[in-house]
């Protein structure tokens, strides 16, 4: 009398909404493998949540029916906190290693870093590691030219009068604000 025999399967891989779906093997890991049919026969990535299929051997086998259930997660977009506007020249900001929701999302940005030596409006595109069930992300970063701020030039000063004060606006429109040093 052969013991009955509980068929062995690998787990499936994490599996996201809307992805082709893996492929069922028709085979157990058993030593002899456990042939058989699975109901349903595949797996249907249409909505998110756990799905219970099941495997029944083929007459004959000495092996009992068993169950896999499979999780179908949802897509999850990346959120990050905005950067910027930055000013031409600006050092040191680097984009974020991975994102700020519940569950952090690591990947890759292209371009990798930010270049704040010419200004203008760029375009950076993140891309989630594997196995994350994770959206594409975009974050755009203005870079600000740097401006040179403009004063009229002071009057003559001679020895003894009352000195001008500083502006504390430049010119520029919009005026820029600031301290003079020495006051």
């Amino acid at each position: 009398i052969n013991p009955l025999i509980i068929p062995q399967f690998t787990p499936m891989p994490l599996v996201c909404q809307g992805d082709i779906p893996p492929v069922f093997p028709l085979v157990s890991n058993n030593n002899p493998g456990i042939v058989g049919t699975w109901s349903p026969p595949t797996i249907t990535t249409s909505a998110a949540g756990t799905y219970t299929y099941n495997f029944t051997p083929t007459a004959g086998q000495c092996a009992v029916a068993t169950t896999m259930n499979i999780n179908i997660l949802n897509y999850t977009y990346p959120t990050f906190q905005q950067i910027g506007p930055l000013c031409q020249y600006t050092q040191g900001v680097q984009l974020p290693a991975s994102s700020t929701n519940i569950t952090p999302i690591t990947g890759t940005w292209s371009p990798a870093n930010i270049n704040t030596q010419q200004p203008g409006i760029f375009t950076f595109n993140f891309t989630p590691n594997p196995f994350q069930c994770a959206d594409t992300a975009s974050m755009v970063i203005v870079i600000n030219p740097l401006i040179i701020p403009q004063f009229t030039p002071m009057p003559l000063v001679c020895q003894g009068d009352i000195p001008p004060v500083f502006p504390l606006v430049s010119n520029n429109n919009p005026g820029i604000v600031g301290t003079w040093s020495p006051p």
